[in-house]
């Protein structure tokens, strides 16, 4: 985290990272299968090949971005505020770092490309974070990152908080900022092209995509939700014949026609100058 980092920014940081910290049992078994399709989307972006590139994983999470990078060859380094993210399957996994995306601790141009996968959604300074991006990758290399756009969310969101909140649930403080204040920036396709030149990035496209991750399945999007870090806290603390009501309840709010797919924004840019070996 920068030094300038107003204070209510860094408790915002501290509290996510807790959130994340307690979460990446419930992120593998539940939203990591949704989040590994949009992965292989995101990648798939890419304007130039990444085998053989070393490349950043900024906010790696469980390690999803990287396992479709390492199948692509590329050669990743994972970046995640929570080091249980990072040491989930330790074993299996290229090297971690943990840092804030504000605040990476690499020298100069050491990357050829930074993926940031559903990553600038929960930065503060999403300029600052995007600099930062630019700083450590080397010239002419790119720079692909993935958001939700803030004014088109799959049904099954609401539906699962509805049974969330009859058994008492209320959204974390947290996470009501990252969707009233921070969406406004990362999952606005305009707002997030120029956040981008602001911070110094050259040939900026937002594209808006959708990817399919097999939501039409009511069990699957029920297990999406409920093991997401501002909701598998409460999950977990619920006695067992409560969890399971719970999950019954909210698998049956879904029982109608749903849609398989959701729409991302991917942002493609490049760090100015010819390329560098």
């Amino acid at each position: 985290m920068s030094g300038t980092s107003e204070p209510a920014d860094r408790e915002l940081i501290g509290e996510i990272r807790s959130a994340y910290e307690g979460s990446a049992g419930g992120w593998a078994a539940g939203p990591a299968g949704v989040y590994r399709r949009l992965a292989v989307a995101l990648v798939g972006a890419a304007p130039l090949p990444l085998d053989g590139k070393r490349v950043l994983d900024l906010g790696a999470g469980t390690g999803v971005a990287s396992e479709v990078l390492v199948e692509q060859g590329a050669e990743p380094v994972g970046v995640d505020l929570a080091l249980a993210m990072l040491t989930h399957e330790r074993e299996q996994r290229p090297p971690g770092v943990v840092a804030d995306a504000q605040a990476l601790p690499f020298r100069d141009g050491v990357f050829d490309a930074v993926v940031a996968a559903f990553c600038l959604n929960h930065v503060p300074d999403v300029v600052g974070a995007l600099g930062q991006c630019r700083r450590v990758t080397r010239a002419g290399g790119i720079l692909l990152a993935s958001t939700f756009p803030s004014d088109d969310e799959h049904p099954a969101k609401a539906a699962v908080e509805v049974a969330l909140e009859g058994f008492g649930y209320r959204r974390p403080d947290w996470y009501r900022t990252l969707k009233d204040r921070l969406a406004t920036t990362s999952g606005d396709a305009p707002a997030l092209e120029a956040a981008a030149g602001t911070a110094g990035l050259t040939d900026v496209r937002v594209e808006r995509l959708e990817v399919d991750v097999g939501l039409d399945d009511p069990r699957t999007a029920v297990g999406w939700r409920l093991n997401m870090p501002h909701t598998v806290g409460f999950v977990a603390a619920l006695v067992p014949e409560d969890r399971a009501a719970l999950h019954a309840r909210a698998v049956a709010a879904l029982t109608g026609a749903l849609p398989s797919s959701v729409p991302m924004l991917v942002l493609r840019a490049q760090v100015a100058g010819p390329p560098t070996d």
